[in-house]
């Protein structure tokens, strides 16, 4: 398998919905990757989009906390959508939100 370890922002409200009985939240989450300019001190930010997915109690907590702009640290495994389309979606597999609320 392929496990992934990402921190970035809620792009986006979650989309949570039922697929048989199960709740799903479908979420995109922006990253950044930094890169140091050649003969300077200067760093480049781009931004990466990954779409993710979380099932039952994940998806729960997501509908319940998560909102557009929350910071997300998560473990996922990365799959591709489906046999013909070679896209890439992370299934969250564990999470922390991080709320300036919940901070200390």
């Amino acid at each position: 398998m392929n496990n992934c370890c990402f921190t970035g922002y809620l792009v986006n409200n979650p989309d949570v919905y039922m697929v048989d009985k199960v709740l799903k939240a479908d979420l995109v989450v922006v990253i950044y990757n930094y890169r140091k300019v050649r003969n300077s001190k200067d760093k480049s930010r781009t931004p990466v989009y990954l779409k993710c997915e979380a099932w039952h109690t994940g998806a729960e907590i997501i509908e319940r906390f998560a909102v557009e702009g929350t910071k997300i640290t998560f473990q996922a495994t990365a799959k591709n959508v489906s046999k013909e389309n070679t896209q890439m979606i992370f299934r969250i597999n564990e999470f922390d939100l991080c709320h300036p609320e919940f901070e200390d």
